[in-house]
């Protein structure tokens, strides 16, 4: 017998009414609220992960990488080029830019945590071309040199008190007797008395070493002031042949005075706070790596062995140069320098308060800066040379022997009374510069072989401000520079733009990476991370200074599971509206956003830029499917690729405007007061905070800890190539078999658990559509 008719009609209304409210929980922007793993394992939610871990897929990258040629190798900036790859087989470019003469090319950047290795090319424009890889860590430290074209790494020999047995600890305030070829440690305080006694004895401070006395520090006798350490001692420290004092990074030392009587002692710094109070003439061989403070005069004697610096000297008294030294580091003398029948190679910034006299002997200045706030003497029987791009700044000046310029121009500006005595030459590739135009003593007929007299005003050299060289000057830039901005034209990506001078990528110039996101936050979601898949490629445009002047981002909307009309923006964290001049190239045709003129978004503490409102304005469906490209078997949409141009309003540091892909977030469904952000990445001003902590979200932003649920998943992750993201409501660990492992390892594990090695994927779950 059939059903009833009434009966009939009432089960099928009631199998419509089921019908629809599938279809609600279908359409509910991927409204799939279950998180059970598709191949058998724990659901997702389930899993415990490091409540520090902060889902990165790539790690950041501090880099300063300097160029210390020979003194005829260097010239104009030289450019430098980082790879993630060797450039010769395909690797690509990641960023750019410039370095001189004791001013590196410093900037922060992201690579993918799986890569090992970087690429480092520097140019000059013209012979040196050179390439190098380097192994990735977070702080990549290179310097390209003419002797060994190789990596500096003074950290990795820096001695500690673990490891060897020592012969004995120093503590107290006894008088110990140091035992011939033996190691001893200060990890806490020292205040007795040292004798060394003999040959061989050696102190590892880790503590306070602060001695009433030390004896007899002879022959190869060493102390090693460790990272941590001090070393204070009050009265003359006196050191042989073959001893050395050494003194690493974050350590501290201080001498009431120091004689060297052997010339094979030697004194090495890496600290940045060692302090010598009385006049010191070293034998020996001194490098100085930190930061040396002198009290009073420092006299480099005739029977000196090697004085070398990197980094900064401050000399209280006079600096007197009997022999020869070498300086690739600021030096602040607060006397006088006198030059007496002695070698000085000068790279970097020299500073001298009084007066500066080359009485006999040769001063080489090779793209180094001279700041002379008395008078500068070249006496007879002195030799001065200018090499590429030098300046000597000075207020008075007096020349009584020629002088010499060699490669790039350099310059030599006299602020009052400039003379040259006689017939005395300025030869070769120098412009003086004056108020005037003119000197005292001396005028165009002492200028030959191209160098130039002419006035400030009317100077044409073109020296840029650098960290060696904080005055520069400014001119007519030279043939090979058309925008004058340091960079020659062969190096330079703009080389009729001042302004711009380089292009950085992020992930590489020909990579783009992927961005995705689940949209039910503060629910949790079925974590298949596809309601919106968004590929980018950042250009980051700097000037000759590394400094950033434009951000160009393409995106792409590769896949939308969502029924929600979601959009899309990113926050500079560290850029103020006001310093963004304009933002182009948006999609925004709903009522909700509101621009400032510049393009930023209103009401923002800092610089938002909101890419599209609703990411179905910027799509096209190849069918009437709810879900855009999640769905297998589902016509294949395309995208518009949004064009995002975004011009500072003055040129800022790379380290203010933050690295790629910044601070991206998703706005739910129209509703600008609900974001979903990267994990711990900060919500805008414009965001409903009331919504942390409640479902599944565990934020907490008195700890910084932001978009995580309680078992710390986030709810979007930034992968640095373009991700193929898994099928509608595939949790994304049935299709990628290590995330689970990367995950609860920390990042450790797996790093590149996103690519498609043999093992990594069940491609069954990979959205492959057509």
């Amino acid at each position: 017998m059939g059903t009833p008719s009434f009966f009939r009609n009432r089960f099928q209304q009631f199998n419509i009414a089921v019908g629809i409210v599938i279809l609600i929980f279908a359409l509910e922007g991927c409204h799939k609220n279950s998180d059970t793993s598709q191949n058998g394992t724990t659901p997702i939610g389930q899993l415990r992960f490091p409540s520090t871990f902060n889902w990165e897929a790539s790690r950041a990258i501090s880099l300063s990488a300097g160029i210390t040629m020979l003194p005829s190798e260097i010239g104009n900036l030289c450019r430098i080029s980082v790879f993630d790859g060797d450039p010769l087989k395909g690797g690509k470019l990641l960023v750019t830019g410039s370095a001189g003469y004791g001013s590196p090319f410093e900037t922060q950047f992201n690579v993918a945590s799986s890569l090992n290795y970087l690429y480092l090319k520097g140019e000059d424009g013209g012979a040196f071309n050179f390439t190098d890889s380097v192994k990735v860590s977070g702080q990549v430290t290179y310097n390209f040199t003419q002797a060994s074209l190789k990596s500096i790494d003074a950290t990795t020999s820096d001695p500690d008190c673990s490891g060897a047995t020592p012969s004995k600890t120093l503590s107290g305030n006894q008088t110990v007797s140091l035992t011939n070829g033996s190691l001893y440690y200060v990890t806490d305080s020292f205040t007795g008395t040292i004798n060394f006694g003999g040959s061989g004895a050696s102190i590892n401070v880790c503590g306070t070493l602060h001695p009433a006395a030390i004896n007899n520090m002879n022959a190869n006798c060493m102390i090693t002031v460790t990272q941590g350490g001090s070393f204070i001692y009050d009265g003359t420290l006196t050191v042989g042949d073959g001893t050395r004092i050494t003194a690493y990074g974050n350590s501290h030392v201080q001498l009431g005075g120091l004689t060297m009587n052997g010339t094979t002692a030697r004194l090495r710094n890496y600290c940045n706070d060692w302090v010598i109070g009385s006049a010191f003439s070293p034998n020996g061989f001194i490098e100085n790596y930190g930061t040396l403070v002198l009290n009073s005069d420092l006299n480099i004697n005739v029977n000196s062995g090697t004085f070398v610096t990197t980094s900064s000297i401050t000399v209280g008294g006079n600096l007197n140069i009997n022999s020869v030294i070498t300086n690739n580091g600021p030096i602040e003398v607060f006397g006088s320098l006198n030059l007496n029948n002695a070698t000085f190679y000068h790279n970097c910034k020299l500073l001298i308060h009084q007066n500066l006299n080359l009485n006999s002997g040769n001063l080489t200045m090779n793209g180094a800066y001279l700041k002379e706030f008395g008078e500068l003497q070249v006496n007879q029987g002195a030799t001065l040379l200018l090499k590429n791009n030098s300046m000597i700044s000075t207020a008075t000046y007096k020349q009584s022997t020629d002088i010499q310029g060699t490669g790039g121009r350099s310059e030599i500006k006299i602020s009052g009374s400039g003379q040259i005595i006689g017939t005395n030459k300025v030869n070769g590739s120098i412009e003086t510069i004056t108020p005037s135009g003119t000197l005292t003593t001396g005028g165009n007929a002492n200028f030959t072989n191209g160098a130039t007299l002419t006035s400030i005003a009317t100077a044409k050299n073109v020296l840029q401000v650098s960290t060696c060289n904080p005055e520069g000057v400014g001119g007519t830039p030279p043939p090979t520079d058309t925008d004058g901005d340091g960079i020659a034209n062969s190096l330079d990506q703009y080389p009729s733009d001042p302004t711009r001078a380089f292009d950085n990528y992020y992930p590489s110039q020909t990579a783009y990476g992927t961005l995705v996101f689940e949209d039910l936050w503060p629910a949790m979601g079925d974590y298949d991370l596809n309601d919106l898949v968004l590929d980018y490629r950042v250009q980051t445009v700097t000037n000759a200074l590394n400094n950033v002047v434009d951000i160009k981002i393409n995106y792409y909307v590769r896949a939308a599971g969502a029924g929600y009309s979601n959009g899309f923006g990113f926050q500079l964290d560290g850029v103020l509206p006001g310093q963004i001049a304009s933002v182009t190239g948006y999609s925004l045709k709903n009522s909700y956003i509101s621009l400032a003129g510049s393009g930023v978004e209103n009401g923002q503490q800092q610089a938002v830029i909101i890419v599209f409102d609703d990411f179905n304005n910027v799509i096209h469906r190849n069918g009437s499917g709810t879900f855009f490209n999640t769905v297998p078997g589902e016509p294949k949409g395309t995208a518009d690729t949004v064009k995002i141009n975004i011009h500072m309003t003055s040129p800022l540091a790379q380290s203010i405007v933050g690295t790629p892909p910044y601070n991206p977030f998703l706005i739910k469904n129209k509703d600008r007061s609900i974001e979903i952000h990267l994990a711990d990445k900060p919500p805008t001003s414009l965001a409903n905070t009331a919504l942390f902590g409640t479902s599944a979200d565990n934020s907490n932003i008195a700890a910084g800890r932001y978009y995580k649920t309680s078992n710390n998943l986030p709810w979007g992750l930034n992968l640095p190539v373009t991700f193929d993201y898994v099928t509608e409501t595939t949790p994304i660990n049935s299709g990628y078999l290590f995330f689970v492992n990367w995950a609860q390892s920390g990042g450790v594990n797996y790093p590149d658990w996103y690519t498609n090695k043999a093992g990594y994927r069940n491609t069954d779950y990979i959205y492959q559509g057509k």
